[in-house]
């Protein structure tokens, strides 16, 4: 599958995004500076444009993790996850007890406020690794078979090493090496914010990939028509 992303906290923006052939959209509430409303709107427009909606949160945190299910998206990114506790919450609170966790049930937009079958899907839950921390700890996390997919966090990994963005690094490509050792290729997933022509052939055998920002489109059109200038 194939997603955009979104940083910018608007629902104009998330209608923009929905404009192309992608899967679908990843709404980034860990650099956006997102509100409760602001986000409930995102992933409705998302949703009803008929696109995937997933939402990249901080921490596990048991009401915006409700939040954004209860709104109808179709799937969480969890940032960095380094011990089973954490993945033992995101079961918890993510998944209906049906599923084996101990989810609220409310008349809620994501059964349509009880017109549709109250328990309707299980959410993918995406596990992001952005530590030497949270690689020590894989195969323990591993065990527990609550994440979908696996995606590696570049920058924050980096910066664990001691080598913020050098992403040709030796101690950098060990790091990422030692993940791949243990989760296939269609279980991964990546976002790549820029350089994308370059850098995608690395990843064509990934499950997800996430191409771009809207903030970095924005960017590189305003150079472009600077250019014009």
């Amino acid at each position: 599958m194939k997603f955009l992303w979104q940083q910018i906290p608007s629902p104009i923006i998330s209608e923009i995004l929905c404009q192309n052939s992608f899967d679908g959209i990843v709404i980034d509430t860990e650099h956006g500076g997102y509100n409760t409303e602001t986000l409930s709107n995102c992933i409705q427009v998302i949703t009803l444009n008929k696109k995937k909606c997933f939402v990249r949160l901080t921490e596990v945190n048991k009401t915006l993790i409700r939040q954004c299910l209860d709104a109808g998206c179709d799937g969480l990114i969890f940032s960095t996850i380094e011990n089973v506790k954490q993945v033992n919450l995101v079961k918890e609170y993510s998944l209906y007890p049906k599923y084996g966790g101990k989810r609220g049930l409310g008349l809620v937009r994501e059964n349509l406020w009880g017109l549709n079958s109250l328990i309707s899907k299980k959410p993918k839950l995406i596990c992001q690794i952005e530590t030497v921390k949270g690689i020590d700890n894989l195969p323990d996390i591993l065990l527990k078979n609550t994440f979908d997919y696996y995606m590696i966090g570049p920058y924050d990994l980096s910066a664990s090493i001691g080598k913020p963005g050098m992403f040709n690094s030796k101690e950098y490509a060990y790091q990422v090496k030692r993940i791949k050792d243990m989760v296939p290729g269609y279980k991964m997933a990546v976002h790549i914010p820029c350089n994308i022509e370059k850098e995608l052939k690395k990843y064509k055998d990934y499950g997800i990939i996430a191409l771009g920002m809207d903030t970095t489109f924005i960017i590189e059109k305003c150079k472009e028509a600077q250019d014009y200038a």
